[in-house]
């Protein structure tokens, strides 16, 4: 530094009054300890004015137990930083950079730096402030490790200062290991599904379904436990299993999924009491039957889709009669049409309705109780009827016809005037004055024909200035003031928005919002353009490039 430091002789604050946040499980400290420091004139010699720095320390990993390959951050921190000496310093005179030792299954250095720091000037004989220096490391084999403060480094170019583990000798040369030391595991667990009751893969359960699963690389001779869980293992666990490890920490369990289990996306969380690992897997839900149309007379073909059925069972197709007494409803006269459930448990078919008698479309899969069952209703419509008999007066008869329409969607669209791709500024005169060159940005006209209930926004991105022969104008100097209406004449389903005047990099020119109701129509955007020129720009043709998207 700009002079020799101060011994530290002040208490340190405890951690609660300094607003610390809570170190994760995994951390040393926050915790009183002390290193030895020495100032170096010129990055040179043994060093001299030794002094003790005494602060309250905290060494964090993130994640406190990785997986081998994984990124992992390092961090140190310093409650209060070590006193200045009696030379006043500005912000930024003394980045930090601290050496982490890695040691067990892992091995090399971790350097962490803070710049810059001190944060603000310091006044002598005052604490430079707290300390937050990071790095990272790439995590080696699996194993137990530790990462140790072997040196800390405040790097002003005059006069740096070096501090290790405390006591007086050469903290730049002969720097010695710290006491600020974490301990950390390196952990290459994993969990597999290795069974389903009920289905024939393993990706997919339902509620009522056990679920085998094998694990590696935990504790030996651990007794397992498990739940279901989120994606990412996080939220509420439900279900319970159970399971052990043989002496090699490999092993196996199960989990019954339970009734009421959150549906879709899930992972089996399995723990031997202090690591756990996951093992994806995706709950079902109720079997799902869809048809299009939904009635019509005989002969008519049905689009048949279905959700939630086992993954490469057998679904059969048919055609159901009413309901005349307990479920299911008794089958019609039609022969059913057998599919396969999807990867994802999906169905999609077609089936033909002939018998009059049909009132549901149904799907199945299975026998017994485990048998997967769901309907659709169908409107059957008679192809002939009689409106009188015989010599009778009075009586009608009808003939039904179910309509249908298909609405193709347009497109989401822009275009602009023939020949109005180039703005040309009003020129400036220099005259030791900033000037405002005005322009403007002729109509875009925007065309929403999607027929949906999504909005949409035009945003400008801008290029700097570059002037023939020279010079620069930084994008920032455009400003524009936008506008956007509805183009006239023009049905809209939405209201169009101009964006807010100021700088045009980034900025959105005209928005219309998604809408539940429906969205649609056409819209003209305009705006007037507005470029700072600084009072001693160099002469000269600029020109920039502006970019219109639509989204």
């Amino acid at each position: 530094m700009r002079s020799k430091w101060a011994v530290v002789t002040s208490s340190i604050a405890v951690v609660a009054a300094l607003g610390l946040i809570e170190a994760p499980a995994q951390a040393y400290g926050p915790t009183a300890n002390s290193l030895g420091c020495r100032l170096y004139f010129g990055d040179t010699g043994t060093g001299s004015s030794p002094t003790t720095w005494s602060d309250t320390f905290g060494l964090t990993l993130s994640p406190a137990t990785p997986a081998p390959g994984q990124t992992v951050t390092v961090t140190l921190t310093a409650a209060a930083g070590p006193l200045n000496g009696p030379a006043p310093l500005v912000a930024g005179d003394v980045p930090v950079a601290a050496t982490v030792a890695l040691g067990g299954s892992q091995s090399g250095t971790v350097t962490l730096n803070l710049a810059p720091y001190p944060t603000s000037a310091r006044d002598p004989y005052t604490p430079l402030g707290a300390i937050t220096a990071a790095g990272t490391f790439i995590a080696g084999p699996a194993g137990a490790a530790t990462a140790t403060v072997t040196q800390v480094k405040f790097a002003n170019t005059t006069a740096a200062t070096y501090c290790s583990a405390a006591g007086d000798r050469d903290h730049r040369t002969a720097p010695q290991a710290s006491t600020i030391v974490e301990a950390f595991s390196v952990f290459d667990g994993s969990a597999t599904v290795t069974a389903v009751t009920g289905q024939t893969v393993t990706t997919h359960a339902r509620a009522g379904n056990t679920v085998t699963f094998a694990v590696a690389g935990l504790a030996p001779g651990a007794t397992l436990t498990a739940s279901l869980r989120d994606g990412a293992g996080a939220g509420t666990g439900e279900g319970s299993g159970t399971g052990s490890t043989a002496g090699s920490g490999a092993g196996t369990g199960t989990i019954a999924v339970p009734a009421g289990a959150t549906t879709g996306v899930r992972s089996i969380a399995v723990s031997d009491g202090v690591n756990t690992v996951l093992a994806p897997i995706t709950i079902l839900g109720t079997p799902t039957v869809s048809i299009n149309p939904g009635g019509g007379g005989a002969g008519t073909s049905v689009a048949v889709t279905g959700t939630n059925w086992n993954p490469g069972s057998t679904v059969a197709i048919r055609g159901y009669q009413a309901l005349a007494g307990p479920p299911p409803p008794n089958p019609t006269g039609d022969a059913p049409v057998s599919i396969t459930a999807s990867a994802s448990g999906g169905i999609s078919t077609t089936y033909t309705v002939g018998d009059p008698a049909t009132a549901y479309l149904g799907a199945s899969s299975g026998v017994g109780p485990s048998t997967l069952f769901a309907i659709a209703n169908w409107a059957v419509s008679a192809d002939a009827c009689v409106a009188k008999t015989g010599a009778a007066t009075t009586g009608t008869c009808s003939l039904t016809y179910h309509l249908s329409q298909t609405v193709t969607a347009g497109n989401l669209a822009m275009a602009r005037a023939a020949g109005s791709s180039n703005i040309t500024l009003a020129g400036v005169t220099l005259d030791g004055t900033v000037h405002t060159s005005t322009g403007s940005l002729p109509v875009i006209t925007v065309t929403d024909h999607r027929g949906s209930t999504f909005g949409w926004s035009l945003v400008g991105t801008l290029t700097d200035f570059t002037g023939t022969p020279g010079g620069t104008i930084p994008k920032a100097n455009l400003s524009w003031t936008p506008a956007c209406t509805g183009t006239a004449g023009a049905t809209n389903a939405a209201t169009a928005a101009a964006g807010s005047a100021g700088p045009v990099d980034g900025a959105t020119l005209c928005s219309a919002p998604a809408d539940a109701a429906g969205t649609g129509g056409s819209f003209d955007a305009s705006a007037a353009l507005a470029l700072t020129v600084p009072a001693h720009q160099q002469a000269g043709a600029y020109s920039a490039t502006l970019t219109i998207t639509l989204s």
